[in-house]
């Protein structure tokens, strides 16, 4: 399977140069929800690399280091985007979280 490519959003570009982040790490969060509700499942971006990028893919675009967690699932084009109304973060695009454990 090739790799797919990732594109930046002029948005991301401008807050990664603002907050001078040049690395940012994907991560699927998981946490239990009360005890019979089940497992939420987030995306979550870390501004840093990973310790260990053995479990990674990983993209150097424009010399930014983008590393997304291989539990992720990838639906579509991954776009580097900006989410949020006040407190704006990074997002990814063409992403899911994956709904069975053995995904």
């Amino acid at each position: 399977m090739e790799k797919p490519a990732l594109e930046i959003t002029a948005p991301a570009r401008k807050l990664m140069d603002e907050k001078g982040i040049d690395s940012v790490t994907f991560e699927l969060i998981e946490g239990t929800v009360g005890c019979c509700l089940g497992v939420v499942k987030e995306i979550e971006p870390l501004y840093r690399a990973p310790a260990d990028a053995s479990q990674y893919l990983y993209f150097n675009v424009e010399g930014r280091h983008i590393f997304i967690s291989c539990n992720i699932g990838i639906v579509g084009p991954l776009k580097l985007t900006t989410e949020g109304l006040w407190r704006k973060r990074l997002g990814l695009s063409g992403v899911t979280v994956p709904l069975l454990k053995d995904w």
